[in-house]
Order: structure tokens, then sequence, then C-alpha cells
């Protein structure tokens, strides 16, 4: 059995467009489970708000290194990480583009491979780029002002990041966008695509 930890934001977690939470079998990491089989575990840790490693001045416990280590060895010892983080680096307030973002996923990496006191080996790592942002609605359209642009270039940095830490990667971006309801966050079928996505990738990764 295979131990799958999902790391990430509202787009892991399954926020509905425009508020609410999908149902568990809507959200990508239980569809993932679905696929793979249930004798494998795709443990769904997403957090809304979550960033690589900024500390929100308006949301509490957001940093994702800063919680990183903690999840690793509550769910320990984890088989394959998957990092889907970068989308609310790129608020307003914080003041970054998506070239801070991929160095903040790298240090994520470095956490995911330093040595444990559990003896835990380390987890295979997948980067998965985010989509890029839509033109935000509502009350997230201050928040994710500028992001448009900066976002067209999750794909190149993380790419580029992911080859030279040596990590299976993915440009959602190229197999999905985010829903028109809100320009961020996923619809369900979105959702699925990213599911079938990382299935692909990881099938013959994972031992049976």
């Amino acid at each position: 059995m295979a131990t799958i930890l999902c790391y990430g934001d509202s787009l892991t977690w399954g926020s509905i467009p425009n508020g609410g939470r999908y149902p568990k079998h809507l959200r990508w990491p239980s569809m993932l489970n679905d696929l793979l089989g249930h004798h494998h575990e795709v443990i769904n840790f997403g957090l809304p708000g979550r960033t690589t490693l900024w500390n929100d001045p308006f949301l509490e416990g957001r940093n994702g290194l800063a919680y990183l280590q903690a999840a690793l060895e509550t769910f320990g010892p984890v088989d394959t990480l998957i990092l889907m983080l970068g989308t609310n680096d790129l608020k307003r307030h914080f003041n970054v583009g998506t070239y801070e973002a991929a160095k903040g996923i790298e240090k994520l990496i470095d956490k995911a491979r330093m040595p444990n006191t559990h003896g835990f080996s380390s987890p295979n790592l997948v980067v998965v780029a985010p989509p890029n942002i839509l033109s935000p609605m509502g009350s997230l359209a201050a928040n994710f002002d500028g992001a448009i642009e900066k976002s067209q270039h999750f794909h190149q940095h993380y790419q580029d990041m992911a080859i030279h830490n040596k990590c299976l990667f993915l440009n959602s971006a190229g197999i999905l966008q985010p829903s028109e309801v809100d320009g961020v966050h996923l619809d369900s079928h979105a959702n699925k695509q990213l599911a079938h996505a990382l299935f692909s990738l990881l099938k013959d990764k994972i031992k049976p």
C-alpha cells in the first residue's frame, strides 16, 4: 500500500467557486484514490489560503513550509508527496510573482528530503504548476489584482525548478482552467481532469 500526501491550498481542499466545499467524492485527491485503488491511501491535506512559505497577515497558519514537516510526520511514512501551491502567493499583499513561488516550492522540496527522527524514507515528489488565473470575480478581484499576468509564468518557473530538483512535474494549465464563476477555483470537471492527469503520471511509479 502506498501513501500519497496531497499538500496544497483551496484547489486541493475542494473549494467550490464562489463558496462552499465539494463533497469528498468530487475533490481531485479522492478521485485519484479511486483511480489508483483503495489499497492505496491518498490524503487530502489542502488548506484554503495556504502559501508556499509566506506568512499571511490576514489568515493564520497558512505558511506551507512551517507545517510540512509536521504533516509528513503525522501521515508518514509518505511514499509520494504532491505539492500544488503558489496561487495564493500571487495575492496582492505579498507582492511576489511565480519565480518567487517556485523558489518557495524548492524550499518545500528541501524540507521534504531532510532526514527525520523516525527513519522514514524521503517521499517521491510531484510538483504541480497551478492553473492560470482567469478574471477573478467578486471578493477575489481585489485579492488577486495583477495576478492574471503573473500566473501565465507558473509553467516556466515550476518546470525549470522541478527538473533541477529531479521531481516529477505536471503543468495543470496544460489540461484545465479555473471556473469562469470566480476565475480561481476548479469546477468538478477540472477536478476530474487533474485526477486523471496525476493518475497517468503516477500509475507506473506506485507499487501495486
